[in-house]
């Protein structure tokens, strides 16, 4: 009870500007999620009572759900927790179980907060179409309570058995499909679908983020290292088919892998630029 935040919170940023400024640094297009973001800003510092719109960002794998909650909360500055709910099939992992019970924990709503240290966090709940239920009750079912502006001011944790006001938590749902979310759950949450990159985004994505920040994981310096335009379209247009630019991220690694390679064996070359005919 004592490591609960009680009363610890962080003073929210509602600088519009500085907001933006984050979001555009962090991720390329995503026109219509940064809007409805700074549009919640906006509203929270028009009428700070008013409470938080649960979001849910609806899209295939890669596309950078789960990267631009991370961002949210650095422009709100509030606390990140991530919550994985993939694989979650028992009601007592949400709301904890009865204190009577050998081995008796906490539910994960619980434990986040307590992690987060604050009681306003910003928590990304991630997989929540991948909830499934079995004998042991259901969990989309405790996540209503969770997601209910109403209800979940007394928020009852089974373990705790008190009410813990969940109403200044953020709340941010991914999923990657809607077919398994039972409907009274997406009527609690604004559905944000995000669409998949095209060429010309994917291209500024790699430039201003993937190739950067592999060069840096792999110890290389930009001007030992340098991609060609065409190269990394060749990449995209040839290499991965994908919504999102994980693949492209994992064949931007494995060039560098092997430039390292052939850096190391052959001293007389000081640097490489990749080209369409390198690719290969």
């Amino acid at each position: 009870l004592l490591s609960l935040p009680w009363v610890e919170t962080t003073e929210e940023a509602f600088d519009l500007a500085e907001a933006e400024k984050i979001l555009d640094e962090d991720h390329y297009g995503m026109k219509k999620v940064k809007e409805r973001i700074l549009e919640y800003l906006a509203v929270r510092k028009n009428a700070p009572e008013e409470h938080a719109t649960i979001l849910c960002l609806v899209g295939p794998p890669g596309v950078g759900k789960t990267s631009i909650a991370r961002s949210v909360a650095k422009a709100l500055n509030r606390n990140y927790v991530r919550m994985s709910l993939g694989g979650v099939k028992d009601e007592a992992e949400i709301r904890g179980h009865r204190k009577t019970y050998i081995g008796a924990m906490p539910g994960r709503i619980i434990n986040a907060l307590t992690q987060a240290g604050v009681r306003n966090p910003l928590i990304l709940l991630d997989e929540i179409d991948k909830m499934s239920r079995d004998g042991h009750g259901d969990p989309t079912s405790a996540m209503l309570e969770v997601l209910d502006s109403e209800q979940n001011k007394s928020f009852r944790d089974h373990f705790v058995e008190l009410p813990f006001d969940l109403s200044d938590c953020m709340f941010i749902a991914t999923a990657n499909d809607l077919g398994s979310i039972p409907r009274p759950l997406i009527d609690r949450m604004e559905i944000i679908e995000l669409g998949i990159y095209t060429k010309r985004e994917k291209l500024e994505i790699a430039k201003s983020h993937l190739i950067p920040k592999q060069l840096t994981r792999h110890n290389l310096q930009k001007r030992v290292l340098k991609f060609t335009d065409a190269a990394i379209l060749e990449i995209i247009d040839y290499y991965t088919h994908e919504a999102g630019v994980r693949n492209l991220e994992r064949t931007v690694a494995k060039i560098c892998r092997k430039a390292i390679r052939k850096l190391l064996s052959d001293p007389e070359i000081k640097h490489i630029t990749v080209d369409v005919p390198d690719i290969k």
